[in-house]
């Protein structure tokens, strides 16, 4: 199996599962997978869609005032 085909493969059941309404768990054992490659796959998948958001600047930042010991 190839990379591209792997990814296909597990693309496949991750939006199976979600469009199971089933548990991880129900899911799996109905599949015949392991929890925890679901669960990898799943992350990976949504790490490659939503990037994590960067702060630049001094967005996000509040000034911290530091009182003499």
């Amino acid at each position: 199996m190839t990379k591209n085909e792997k990814a296909a493969y597990w693309r496949q059941q991750v939006d199976g599962f979600q469009a199971s309404g089933l548990s991880v768990k129900n899911y799996c054992a109905q599949e015949g997978i392991a929890v925890a490659t679901l669960h990898y796959w799943r992350k990976r998948f949504a790490d490659a869609v939503e990037p994590r958001p960067m702060v630049h600047g001094t967005e996000g930042f509040l000034p911290v005032t530091l009182a003499p010991v």
